[in-house]
């Protein structure tokens, strides 16, 4: 009888091994695609991944609007500020103010330029990476938010001291403007606080999502 001949295991070349292993960007690219097909394949985070990519959108636009809003205001009460200088027209009070105003407005305006612009150019329209912009989009939201709640003290200071100098200017109480201003300005720094720690909640709860994938 003719003994049959076993298959010969041929070895593992190196060279392959080494080419697997010579690419680690395409690994981790391997990696964070098997995570997001793990999030897609369980039917109750199918809904999230398509909430997550609306609100992202949503959010985004609602960032660019406010951004935008902020740019003009900047800019009108810097012109305004210019005008009344110009024409001597407001007085030393307002046009203090105006000014201070417009300074503080600009240097909050730059940060928040730096802010959104860093996780608008992270973001993207492509579904598969639906998770990287939801949460480049919470990060700009909670150092926005900190921003805005912060900027509450020099902008406080400022209307108090120009509700000071106006009443002083008029010869009338300043209890009602101080009233007013200090309300105004502990709503804002209030709302501001609440919707801080509800991004900051929001952007933990998606990454101890990812972690437990």
């Amino acid at each position: 009888m003719s003994k049959e001949k076993m298959p010969e295991n041929k070895p593992i070349e190196a060279s392959s091994i080494e080419q697997n292993n010579s690419n680690p960007l395409s690994l981790l690219d391997q990696q964070w695609g098997e995570i997001l097909q793990d999030w897609q394949a369980q039917p109750f985070e199918k809904t999230d991944i398509k909430a997550l990519v609306k609100q992202t959108k949503n959010r985004t636009r609602g960032a660019k609007l406010c951004f935008v809003l902020n740019v003009i205001a900047t800019v009108a009460i810097l012109g305004i500020f210019i005008y009344g200088l110009y024409r001597n027209e407001f007085g030393q009070p307002l046009n203090s103010f105006l000014g201070l105003g417009g300074l503080f407005s600009l240097v909050f305006t730059y940060y928040e330029m730096k802010i959104r612009a860093k996780a608008w150019s992270q973001i993207s329209d492509s579904p598969e990476r639906a998770i990287e912009n939801a949460l480049a989009g919470y990060q700009s939201a909670v150092k926005y938010m900190a921003l805005t709640k912060w900027s509450c003290v020099p902008f406080g200071l400022l209307a108090n001291w120009f509700t000071y100098a106006m009443a002083q200017q008029s010869g009338k109480s300043a209890v009602p403007g101080f009233i007013f201003i200090n309300i105004f300005i502990a709503v804002m720094f209030i709302v501001t606080e609440y919707l801080h720690r509800k991004r900051k909640k929001e952007y933990q709860a998606l990454t101890r999502k990812l972690g437990n994938l």
